[in-house]
């Protein structure tokens, strides 16, 4: 009996496939970019910008969500201090090199948007500078 509990868990812990790091690099889509990198994430959109520390770590079904912190950026001359940065949701879920992902703005719960990116994809910026 105690043959047949280890061969069924070693067969559940098997079929579990855990989630992994979004792949590291360029995602682009219309009006965002984002870079990758194991221990950052940069995202540029067309008036702000935005990061998250560390890995995003997806789940097994490609989801995820990951605090940061978002930059809104605005036109003609800037001051030093500019805007405050406010803190930040992105959620998302990836497939393959596709992914879509939303931004809401944590502090006033402000949905930012929600956006498409394709991995090595040229994003498609209209600055606002």
């Amino acid at each position: 009996m105690r043959f047949a509990a280890l061969v069924f868990a070693l067969m559940l812990a098997a079929s579990v496939r855990p989630g992994s790091a979004l792949k590291a690099g360029r995602w682009g889509g219309t009006h965002i970019a984002m870079t990758v990198a194991d221990d950052r994430t940069d995202i540029e959109f067309d008036c702000a910008k935005a990061s998250v520390a560390g890995a995003i770590d997806t789940d097994r079904s490609g989801a995820f969500s990951v605090a940061g912190t978002f930059q809104p950026e605005r036109p003609g001359p800037t001051r030093p201090t500019g805007p405050p940065s406010r803190p930040m949701r992105l959620s998302g879920t990836v497939e393959g090199d596709e992914m879509h992902v939303t931004v809401v703005l944590t502090d006033q719960n402000e949905d930012v948007g929600t956006f498409a990116l394709t991995f090595g994809r040229t994003p498609r910026l209209v600055k606002c500078r």
